[in-house]
């Protein structure tokens, strides 16, 4: 059978129909696949920024007439580029496992120079979503802080972007670029998917060389949530080639296309398209659904969520002496630091990659970070790392990172091309591989008096051990956390049978014991 695939001229366009196309003939070798390159509305209008042009499929719309009269028989897009209104001449047939959903920000290392000395941060993009949402996220994030961050548009490929980036740096006119993480690993690993008469390794050559000449953040979702279906592609064929189904099935994710599905339908709920300021993601795993909304609707009405629907819930009623609340914790242990040997300053300091798993770390550790990879636990230690001058390029998001991906999609296995050997910086109780302890964890108390209380959320394993030892009856409570490593120690510890409610933050449990008790007190009050 032969299959024509179609897709946008631009390397990363085709880089995505090669994708697919090797896919396919992985699962069905008789396919005899040829493909067809052409331009787009957005790829021929280069002037007019998105949010000003017509709404609807300006990189999509043109290859539905080559759908409609049989001359390709699919069509390879960034899912994200679609429009959210359904069209009854083609239908969304398939999608492949979702590439990394996060933005991804670079800054010359000259602009990080001048805008640590302003203060102000020039940034390239066109999209309304990133500038509302980095408005608040980069000043706390930006070693030293910032005052101001201001957004000039730009079009054109990942390479045009970057290269007018690099361009305005050095004309001081601008000092970054915000792109989709998704576009840079692709074109980063396309090598892989050259061939005769299109080969990317130049182009993987000149990428490479831009990026060596700027730092770079991987942006939290909880923070900056991506375009609606970012990272995903999706293949689109005829309504009528019911033929094509079952060749298509092969390689479809279900999960990616149902999590994308929701995420174009909460968006075509608030409007839809990329002339909105709203940033969605929705990630299924074995516990429920992570989703993350943020933005600012056309009406005005501020957006701003993320939580966790897990597949079990909390009782409905709640008292709030039921409670026991993670402040608490400080009673469990003080925090003794460990002398850094010359030793240990020289593993970090030759280190490539480095994991900062507390905010406890003692700064003579911290001083030996010097232009290495950095991710940090979470987004208030990323500030609190950010205030001391240092330059994180990502967070766990408490999505269990390092945790094995049975628990969810692993992101930061892939650094930009690169497989990372992480060196951790925590605590000597840490169950962190390959670590250097940097404090001790020295018992406080000697008993734990509970009071009734039942309902915990645990910001460590080693916090719920320890409790476990001063009061077993909590084992009978019902337990939230994160989604990585604590959420693994206390199945273990306490076996499948527990009762372990998995949580995207302090705050989402805090809100959901909340919703709770507001129900109780309003059943009791009869409103």
């Amino acid at each position: 059978m032969r299959l024509t695939i179609a897709a946008r001229k631009s390397d990363l366009a085709r880089i995505q129909a090669y994708m697919v196309g090797d896919a396919l003939q992985k699962n069905h070798s008789e396919l005899k696949i040829t493909y067809r390159f052409s331009s787009s509305l957005g790829d021929r209008n280069q002037h007019d920024p998105l949010w000003k042009m017509p709404e609807q499929g300006v990189f999509t719309q043109d290859f539905i007439r080559q759908l409609e009269s049989g001359e390709v028989d699919i069509v390879v897009h960034s899912w994200k580029d679609l429009p959210t209104t359904s069209n009854e001449k083609t239908v969304l047939a398939a999608t492949m496992p979702r590439a990394d959903h996060r933005d991804l920000l670079l800054v010359t290392k000259a602009g990080v120079k001048r805008a640590q000395k302003s203060k102000i941060l020039r940034i390239l993009s066109s999209s309304p979503r990133r500038a509302h949402n980095l408005q608040s996220f980069l000043p706390k994030a930006f070693p030293g802080g910032l005052e101001n961050v201001s957004f000039d548009a730009v079009r054109g490929n990942i390479q045009t972007r970057i290269d007018k980036m690099l361009q305005l740096s050095e004309e001081n006119q601008s000092d970054g670029l915000v792109v989709a993480k998704a576009a840079i690993d692709r074109l980063l690993e396309a090598e892989q998917f050259s061939r005769d008469g299109d080969d990317f390794s130049a182009s993987v050559k000149i990428l490479r060389q831009a990026i060596n000449k700027c730092h770079w953040m991987v942006l939290p979702a909880s923070q900056n949530p991506p375009a609606a279906a970012q990272g995903a592609l999706v293949i689109e064929t005829a309504s009528n080639r019911s033929d094509l189904a079952k060749i298509l099935e092969a390689i479809n994710c279900k999960t990616t296309f149902d999590d994308v599905s929701e995420e174009r339908k909460i968006l075509a709920s608030h409007g839809g398209g990329c002339h909105q300021k709203i940033g969605v993601w929705v990630q299924s795993n074995l516990h429920g659904k992570v989703i993350s909304l943020r933005g600012e609707t056309e009406k005005g009405n501020i957006l701003q969520a993320f939580s966790m629907e897990s597949k079990n819930s909390l009782p409905k009623n709640i008292k709030s002496e039921q409670v026991f609340l993670p402040s608490r914790y400080s009673c469990l242990f003080k925090r003794e630091p460990i002398f850094a040997s010359l030793e240990n300053k020289g593993k970090i300091s030759r280190a490539n990659e480095i994991f900062l798993a507390s905010t406890h770390i003692p700064a003579e550790y911290l001083k030996e970070i010097n232009g290495q990879i950095v991710w940090a636990s979470g987004v208030s230690s990323w500030y609190n790392f950010a205030q001391k001058n240092i330059w994180v390029n990502g967070v766990d998001d408490n999505l269990g990172a390092f945790e094995p991906s049975r628990f969810k999609p692993r992101r930061i296995d892939n650094l930009l091309g690169r497989s990372p050997d992480w060196l951790s910086l925590s605590h000597d109780q840490s169950p962190l591989q390959n670590r250097i302890n940097t404090y001790r964890l020295l018992p406080r108390m000697d008993e734990l008096n509970l009071n009734g209380e039942q309902y915990f959320y645990w910001r460590s394993g080693t916090a719920f051990k320890r409790a476990l030892e001063l009061a077993p009856e909590i084992a009978n409570g019902i337990h939230a956390c994160g989604l990585g490593r604590t959420f693994a120690t206390i199945r273990q510890t306490l076996g499948e049978g527990a009762t372990i409610i998995p949580f995207v933050s302090e705050q989402d449990w805090q809100n959901q014991i909340k919703d709770r008790q507001k129900t109780r007190q309003e059943t009791r009050t009869g409103k």
